[in-house]
């Protein structure tokens, strides 16, 4: 159990070298709320769980919860949900709002985009081309009609196909921006 051995709170530059990120990536993050804080520190355990994107059920319990004395306001007669303490209901919690400020921390960077409007976009383009290549026989037939030679119908057909796909690739790439 290697994860026994690992510190359970660690300095900005130590989470750096183990998370194998730049100082200041891991300074910008902590900036953004991103990362579980213990005061000063970097929560270990429940960093590399918003880092690794585990599920939230994931979070081990923090050793301060295991160590620490009962309370003396009664809290045994409190009812845990699925038998979890206050220590790890909070430690999942802050989890929660670290993968939140993560989302929002990558979505202000230009990382990460509504996934419903990309479909939107698509299904869009996809349309236009679906029309583009259904009109191609209304714009060609007239002239592959007239047409005798089977490499000019080639060259006719292949150029208004490009430029459909074409339409399509540039539309799509014009998404990125």
């Amino acid at each position: 159990m290697a994860s026994e051995s690992k510190p359970a709170v660690m300095t900005q530059a130590e989470c750096a070298r183990h998370s194998r990120k730049s100082r200041q990536y891991i300074s910008q993050l902590a900036k953004a709320g991103v990362l579980v804080m213990r005061g000063s520190k970097i929560d270990v355990r429940a960093t590399d769980t918003v880092l690794d994107d585990k599920p939230v059920e994931d979070v081990p319990e923090p050793p301060a919860a295991t160590t620490a004395p009962p309370s003396r306001m009664g809290t045994d007669s409190l009812p845990q949900a699925g038998g979890a303490s206050f220590g790890q209901a909070r430690t999942i919690e802050m989890v929660f709002r670290a993968k939140l400020r993560r989302l929002e921390f990558e979505t202000k960077q230009g990382r990460l985009i509504e996934a419903e409007a990309v479909r939107k976009r698509i299904a869009e383009h996809v349309r236009a081309l679906r029309d583009g290549l259904l009109g191609l026989p209304d714009r060609l037939s007239s002239s592959l009609a007239a047409e005798n030679d089977p490499r000019k119908i080639h060259v006719l057909l292949k150029t208004e196909l490009t430029r459909e796909l074409e339409a399509l690739a540039q539309a799509i790439g014009g998404m990125a921006a």
